[in-house]
């Protein structure tokens, strides 16, 4: 039987995917204003949410949740911008090595032992990554090293989400998500960085979508680093990568070559190895 843990994963995970597809419904707008309405919306829901729960908003950590900010902040809009100009899968793809990243930097800093096995799991994700996006004449160097900046910010964000365990409410951890993005995607027009337009039509509803999935996402991924070990659960976000391509083939007429399905195939078949590995920590016997 699958822990806590790793259902709040799956969840995020799901949610997260049906964010992807809000963003790239409206990829006619620039990053920068996309996350600024997707922070407007997260920051309604959070607030409202530590209001009801009479909790105080700022929390006790302020260092530690001001930098899980702005890591996420960075991550998100490097990420969007691959959504915007790779397909959905490969930007996906790209993005997924954040799992990897972010039990390499646990392991850096001295929070948590990784197995000798799971260095040749985590290889053979990294190898399925590469392989997806070395045959794919749709990826761009722009958008690759995006990918890869929003990867590492990702990594960095979910260490610190880690470092907070035990010491702040779950919501408080997602309300500063949106009260350190705001600025930072005010100030990227101001600095000539994007031009904004008024959204059009049922661009509104995407722009909403993205804010309430984003909100349901960050709530069960911020959970699920709390109920389990870091390179259990960020193993199990990988399974990301079917919401993905499932969505890319029937929403936006993606196609991708056999050779790819066997590098996701790769992907995914490390993730499964690393949580046996580990199904001590994951599954009930």
């Amino acid at each position: 039987m699958l822990s806590k843990g790793v259902w709040m994963m799956l969840v995020a995970s799901l949610s997260l995917g049906l964010m992807n597809v809000s963003v790239k419904s409206i990829s006619g707008m620039h990053v920068s204003e996309i996350v600024f309405f997707r922070a407007i919306v997260q920051l309604i829901i959070a607030g409202t949410i530590l209001w009801l729960q009479g909790e105080k908003p700022f929390g006790n950590n302020p260092k530690l949740l001001i930098m899980r900010g702005f890591f996420g902040s960075m991550g998100l809009l490097c990420y969007f911008y691959s959504l915007q100009v790779m397909p959905l899968s490969n930007a996906l793809v790209i993005h997924y090595l954040s799992p990897i990243l972010t039990t390499l930097f646990a392991f850096l800093i001295g929070d948590e032992q990784v197995k000798k096995k799971q260095w040749l799991f985590f290889a053979m994700s990294f190898m399925g990554v590469v392989i997806v996006n070395g045959v794919s004449a749709a990826v761009t160097w722009d958008g690759v090293l995006a990918g890869l900046g929003g990867a590492i910010f990702s990594a960095f964000a979910y260490n610190t989400i880690r470092r907070l365990k035990g010491k702040e409410n779950p919501n408080v951890v997602v309300l500063y998500f949106p009260l350190v993005t705001l600025p930072i995607s005010l100030v990227l027009p101001l600095i000539g960085f994007g031009d904004w337009r008024a959204p059009e039509n049922n661009e509104w509803i995407w722009l909403i979508l993205v804010g309430v999935f984003t909100q349901v996402g960050q709530f069960f991924m911020t959970r699920s680093y709390q109920e389990a070990e870091t390179k259990l659960v960020s193993g199990i976000s990988y399974a990301g990568i079917i919401w993905g391509t499932g969505f890319g083939l029937f929403l936006f007429n993606e196609t991708y070559s056999w050779i790819q399905y066997l590098g996701m195939l790769l992907v995914l078949l490390g993730m499964y190895l690393n949580i046996r590995l580990n199904r001590g920590l994951g599954f009930r016997r």
